[in-house]
Formats: structure tokens, C-alpha cells, sequence
């Protein structure tokens, strides 16, 4: 057994030129553990017989015209676990596995290193990213980039007016900027390779910061506590956590993240399958978050990032905000087959601190939010300032 492992919802593009996208097939809603496949194969069963029997007739007797054996297996694997039933469980080929790590973990891309935002007639800086060529050039939260490269960005596509500013790292890119009410000013930034972002920090008014969250992946864990510790060293009265859109990733992931908030007890259980639970515990030693949180989730928000909220809500350190998540209260074990491709098996369920099963069912917030018209992520987004009037009135110790 190995160790456990488990659109942005702010409309916010990470300066790409498409949305990413994490809630889609099969990656939806993951919470896994990662195994080799190193068991051996009982030959003596009839339907392992059979499955060979009808293998060897398709590929050596009956079929009329040459085929992709892969193809075969593939389907055969597919076909197999799409007869149990659970849409948790499924098969991935090689190149799915690719983009499955991709969406889980990010994709890396040559730019200015900003999370961003369109908005009519520009692009927003919503935050830089440290080290960035942005966060160099002292751009800020809510700066608004009007041209690039002299020409204007009214009327463009958000897609489009990212990716004027995307290009060759190295090259450099020329930002007009509007700075509140002041004059727009030029700042010259070269772009760089910017290594992918799962968890980021923002500051919000009234000392607040804001902590995105957007999958549990390999890297997630050292991002969420670089930017816990950004906005530590801020003294931030309160923090929203957001959660929105977030389809869950690897278990050990939002235990350790969940461990950054609490000091103590349990962050989940795991039912086996003989009815048996294991604690996931807090792991001693790693909070660094001691402020009221408030955590926004949605429809979106499954599995490990539904253990997370689960978590902190249950140990009375957080309260949710916007509308009920997924619902997604099952994890899988990710098995590595020799050609590359894997099985993804459901085989427990987990449940709440309080012993209370999320499946089907989701996490109902304590403050309800109906989803509004406006795109979240802006200054009226209805969840944000929901969470800051909760904050601003339960200040902390």
C-alpha cells in the first residue's frame, strides 16, 4: 500500500488562453489512493478461462480483418468496469492518464504569472503570483491591463485578450495599466515559464485574505501553505476559503491541508467495506491558520474538497457559504497497469469528523447564497461578500 493521495469558479484564468476546467469526466470528483499492480492471476477461474477463450477467438480465429489488439483491451478493461455500475470507476488509457494529471495538477504556460480575470474592455489582475514577472513589476490585485502592446483590449473575447498577453518566454510584453482613478501607465515585463497553480492568495478589504483552492494535486499542499503564510505575515483578521468548483483530488492532500487549520482530531474516517472506520487525523504541529475562516463551496465542490470543508466546519473552525456541494462520498484507489494506463476502483466510503455520509447527498452551507447573475470572482461576487459580513462579525481570538 502506498501513502494516501486523495473553470476556476472565480473566473479567473491562470493567463491561459482557455478556462481550466477541472470538473470534467473522469477526473471529476477524485479522492484516491495510488497502488502497482502486483498481484498474480488465478488461472484456474472459469471466467478468467472464459475471458482468454474469448480473446484468442476474436484475435487469432473468427475476425475477418486485421484490428488494434490495444483497442480491444481497452474496451474490454472499459466494458468491465462500466458493468459495476459506478461511474467513480473507471479505466483510463495512457494519454487519458496525461490529461488527467493535467487537470488535477495544473498546466504549466509562458507568461506574465498573474491569476486573471476579463472583464469588459480588459483583463483584471486578480493576484500575482510571487516571484512572477508580474509581482516584479509591482502590479496589484485589481489592477486592469486596457492594451498590451499598445493596442487597445474593448471589444475582445476574454480568451482573446489573454492570449495577447501569453508569448515566448523570454520575449518581452508591453502592459498598458488603469490603477483605480489614476492616469494608465506602461510597464515592460518579461514573460517566463510559470510552473502550473493549484492554490493561490489574495488580499480582500478589511484586513481579509482569500485562499483559492482549485484541486488537491501534487503540489497543492506547498502552494496552500505558501499562501497561508502569505496572508500570516499580513495579520489578516479572517480568511475565505474557496472551494468553489473544486472537484477533490488526493486524500493525504486535504488532510494535510486540513491540518494547516486545525491544531487536533479527526479530519475524516474511511468506512471499509466491512463497515469498519479508519481516522484520518489531523497531523499535529503543521496549523498555521488560528483566524475565522469562512469556506464558499458549490455544486462543484466534491470529495477531498468536501473532506476539507467537512472538516473544518465540523471542528466549529469554519462555516460555508453559497450553495450544496456534490455530494461525492466515495474514494477510489488508482491502480498503475504495465502499459501505462490505470484502474480507478471504488472501494470505501468516507465520512464527516461527525460520522455523517456527504454521498448523494452533499454539505448543506450555513449561510445560503442563491447563485447570481453577476460572475463570481468580481467586487459584487454574492459568496465573497457574504463570507466578509460573516467575518467582519465574528472577529477571532
Amino acid at each position: 500500500m502506498t501513502a494516501r493521495r486523495g473553470g476556476l469558479v472565480l473566473g479567473i484564468v491562470c493567463g491561459l488562453a482557455v478556462s481550466l476546467i477541472f470538473i470534467s469526466g473522469f477526473v471529476a470528483g477524485a479522492a484516491f489512493d495510488r497502488h502497482q499492480v502486483n498481484q498474480t492471476v488465478d488461472m484456474s477461474d472459469p471466467n478468467i478461462q472464459s475471458f482468454l477463450s474469448a480473446y484468442r477467438l476474436v484475435t487469432q480465429r473468427s475476425y475477418y480483418r486485421p484490428f488494434n489488439k490495444q483497442k480491444l483491451l481497452y474496451a474490454a478493461i472499459d466494458g468491465m468496469l462500466s458493468a459495476t455500475g459506478d461511474p467513480h470507476t473507471v479505466f483510463l488509457s495512457p494519454s487519458e492518464n496525461r490529461q488527467a494529471s493535467t487537470q488535477l495538477n495544473g498546466a504549466g504556460y509562458s507568461g506574465i504569472g498573474a491569476m486573471v480575470q476579463p472583464v469588459s474592455g480588459s483583463v483584471e489582475i486578480v493576484a500575482p503570483m510571487a516571484g512572477s514577472p508580474a509581482a516584479r513589476a509591482r502590479l496589484k490585485s485589481g489592477d486592469l491591463i486596457i492594451a498590451v502592446n499598445g493596442s487597445s483590449l474593448r471589444g475582445l473575447p476574454g480568451d482573446s485578450a489573454i492570449a495577447r498577453i501569453l508569448g515566448r518566454a523570454g520575449t518581452v510584453v508591453r502592459l498598458t495599466i488603469q490603477r483605480g482613478h489614476g492616469r494608465p501607465f506602461v510597464v515592460a515585463l518579461r514573460r517566463a515559464q510559470i510552473a502550473p497553480v493549484t492554490a493561490y492568495a489574495r488580499t480582500l478589504p478589511h484586513r481579509l485574505g482569500l485562499v483559492q483552492i482549485l484541486s488537491f494535486g501534487d503540489n497543492t499542499v506547498a502552494q496552500t501553505t505558501a499562501a497561508l503564510r502569505s496572508l500570516a505575515a499580513q495579520h489578516v483578521r479572517g480568511i475565505v476559503l474557496d472551494l468553489r468548483e473544486n472537484p477533490g483530488g488526493f486524500v493525504d492532500s486535504a488532510q494535510r491541508i486540513a491540518s494547516l487549520f486545525l491544531s487536533h482530531g479527526v479530519v475524516a474516517y474511511e468506512q471499509l467495506s466491512n463497515q469498519q472506520l479508519m481516522p484520518l487525523d489531523v497531523l499535529r504541529g503543521q496549523q498555521i491558520a488560528r483566524v475565522p475562516v469562512a469556506i464558499l463551496v458549490d455544486s462543484g465542490t466534491a470529495s477531498a474538497a468536501e473532506i476539507l470543508a467537512a472538516a473544518l466546519r465540523d471542528d466549529a473552525r469554519a462555516v460555508l457559504v453559497g450553495t450544496r456541494t456534490y455530494g461525492k462520498g466515495s474514494m477510489q484507489s488508482v491502480y498503475q497497469l504495465a502499459n501505462g494506463s490505470t484502474m480507478r476502483l471504488t472501494d470505501r466510503l468516507w465520512l464527516t469528523p461527525k460520522k455523517r455520509s456527504v454521498n448523494h447527498v452533499g454539505l448543506t452551507p450555513d449561510i445560503a447564497v442563491s447563485p447570481a447573475a453577476t460572475a463570481p470572482g468580481g467586487l459584487d461576487d454574492p459568496d465573497v461578500l457574504a463570507a466578509e459580513k460573516y467575518l467582519l462579525s465574528h472577529p477571532g481570538p
